[in-house]
C-alpha cells in the first residue's frame, strides 16, 4: 500500500504541468484564507441586507466581466502558448497589443452604456441597488482589464502573477479599507464597500501591468495587419458567449437565488458557498495550468501526449478536491460561525455544495480542452444545458426549500453536466474527461 501511494504521489507531480497547477493552488490556498476573512470581515461589519446586496452585484459583475474583457482572457490560452513553441515573436506581440486595445474599448463602452442607462431610466432598479451598480460601472473597464492581464499570466505559465494580485494583494487592500472606514466612521455600506473594491482593483492592476511589463519578452516589433487583427478578435469574440455562459454556471445558483428570496437569505448561501473555497481553489488551479498544457501538446500535434495530461489532470483534481471538501465539512460549523451566529443556518447548503463541487471534479479541465481546440459551439451547447437545466430545477426546488433546495439543484445539475460533458467531448474529440481515479499514466514529457 505505501508503494501504492508513493507511486500516485510521483504520478501526480511528475508532470511540470501539474506541478504547476500545485504552485497554482498553494497561492490559492493561501488566498482562500484571505479572501474568506474578507467576507468574514464584512459580514461582521456590514448589515445583513448590504451584505447581500454586495453580495449579489459582485457576482454579477463576475459573470458580465467576461464579456468586457471580449473573450480575450481565454484566447490568451489558445495564442499565447502556441506562438511561444513555435517562435513568432511578432505575432505573439501584436496579439498582445491587440488584446490591450480592444478591451479598454469594449469594457468602456460598456460601462458607458451602463451609466447612460442608469441615468435615463433610473425606476427600472431597485433603489438600493442604484448607487452601488453605478459605482461598479465607473469601475468595470479597470476589471475588464485586470482579467485581461490576469489570462496573459496565464497564458505565459506565470501562475503566481497570474493569481497573487487578484486573490491575495485584492482583498488585502480592501480589508485595510475597510478598516480605515470603520476608524474613520465612515457608515459601511453596499456603495462604501464596492467603491473600496473598485480602488483597490486600480491599485492591482497598476501593480500587475507593472511586473507583467518587466517580464514580456522584448522581441521584435508587433505584427498587426489589419487580417491578424481581425482573426484574433473573431477568434476571441466567439469564445466570449460559452466563456461568458460558463461563468454564469460558477455563479447561477447565487444570481437566481437574488430574485428568488431576500438579500438576507442569499447572503448565508453565498457564506456556505465562500465557505468552501478551498475545494473550488484546488479546481481553479488545476484549470489555470491545464489550459497551457493541453494548447502546447496540441501545437506538437501529439494526440497520445494531450490525451495522458488531459487524464492526469482529471484525476489530480479529483484526489484532490475529496480531502478538501471533507476539511471543509468538518470544521463547517466553526467556519460559518465566524459569519455570524445566523450563517449555522446554512450548514446543510455547504454539504450539499460540498457533494457538487466533487462531482464536477471527476470531468477535470473539460471546458479549458475545449477552449484549446476552438470548439466553441460545443463548449456553448454544454454550458446551456447545464444552466438551462439550474434554472428550472432552482424555479421548482427553491419555492419548496429555500436554499438548501438551491443546494440541492446544483448537485442534480452537476450529475448532469458529469454525464453530458463526458459523452459530447468523447464523441466529437475523441479524448476521455471523465476520471479514472485508479489509472497511473506515463508522464506526457
Amino acid at each position: 500500500m505505501i508503494t501504492r501511494l508513493r507511486l500516485r504521489a510521483r504520478d501526480l507531480v511528475g508532470d511540470p504541468g501539474l506541478r504547476g497547477a500545485l504552485v497554482s493552488i498553494s497561492v490559492r490556498i493561501a488566498a482562500a484564507f484571505v479572501g474568506l476573512g474578507l467576507q468574514i470581515l464584512l459580514a461582521r461589519l456590514m448589515a445583513l441586507e448590504d451584505y447581500g446586496i454586495y453580495v449579489i452585484l459582485w457576482t454579477w459583475t463576475s459573470v458580465v466581466g467576461q464579456v468586457g474583457v471580449l473573450g480575450f482572457y481565454d484566447s490568451a490560452a489558445r495564442f499565447i502558448p502556441r506562438y511561444g513553441r513555435r517562435e513568432k515573436h511578432a505575432h505573439l506581440a501584436g496579439y498582445l497589443a491587440t488584446g490591450f486595445r480592444t478591451v479598454i474599448t469594449g469594457s468602456g463602452l460598456l460601462a458607458a452604456a451602463a451609466l447612460v442607462f442608469l441615468t435615463v431610466l433610473p425606476g427600472l432598479v431597485d433603489p438600493a441597488f442604484l448607487l452601488p451598480l453605478g459605482v461598479l460601472a465607473l469601475g468595470f473597464p479597470i476589471l475588464s482589464l485586470e482579467s485581461y492581464l490576469t489570462g496573459v499570466c496565464r497564458g505565459f505559465g506565470w501562475y503566481a502573477l497570474s493569481t497573487i494580485p487578484g486573490y491575495i494583494l485584492r482583498p488585502v487592500l480592501i480589508m485595510l479599507g475597510v478598516g480605515l472606514a470603520r476608524t474613520g466612521g465612515v457608515p459601511l455600506d453596499a456603495v462604501t464597500v464596492l467603491s473600496i473594491v473598485v480602488l483597490a482593483s486600480i491599485a492591482v492592476l497598476i501593480a500587475q501591468a507593472l511586473l507583467l511589463r518587466a517580464r514580456l519578452p522584448k522581441g521584435p516589433r508587433p505584427t498587426t495587419s489589419r487580417e491578424r487583427r481581425r482573426f484574433w478578435l473573431l477568434a476571441s469574440v466567439l469564445m466570449m458567449p460559452a466563456m461568458t455562459a460558463e461563468e454564469l454556471f460558477v455563479w447561477i445558483d447565487v444570481l437566481i437565488l437574488g430574485f428568488l428570496v431576500s438579500p438576507d437569505e442569499a447572503s448565508l448561501y453565498f457564506a456556505a458557498q465562500r465557505s468552501l473555497s478551498l475545494a473550488a481553489f484546488v479546481q481553479y488551479g488545476f484549470m489555470l495550468v491545464a489550459a497551457r498544457g493541453f494548447s502546447l501538446s496540441l501545437a506538437s500535434a501529439d494526440r497520445a501526449g494531450l490525451q495522458a495530461r488531459i487524464t492526469r489532470s482529471t484525476n489530480a483534481t479529483f484526489w484532490l478536491t475529496i480531502p478538501s471538501v471533507a476539511l471543509t465539512l468538518v470544521a463547517g460549523y466553526p467556519l460559518l460561525a465566524l459569519f455570524g451566529p445566523a450563517f449555522l443556518a446554512a450548514y446543510p447548503c455547504l454539504a450539499l455544495l460540498g457533494l457538487a463541487y466533487v462531482i464536477r471534479g471527476a470531468t477535470g479541465q473539460a471546458a479549458e480542452l475545449l477552449v484549446v481546440q476552438g470548439r466553441y459551439r460545443l463548449s456553448l451547447l454544454i454550458v446551456s444545458i447545464s444552466v438551462a437545466a439550474c434554472v428550472l430545477l432552482m424555479l421548482f426546488l427553491v419555492p419548496l426549500c429555500g436554499i438548501i433546495g438551491a443546494a440541492a439543484a446544483m448537485v442534480l445539475v452537476q450529475l448532469l453536466r458529469l454525464a453530458v460533458v463526458t459523452w459530447l467531448v468523447h464523441r466529437h474529440t475523441g479524448y476521455w474527461v471523465l476520471v479514472r481515479p485508479f489509472t497511473r499514466v506515463a508522464d506526457p514529457s
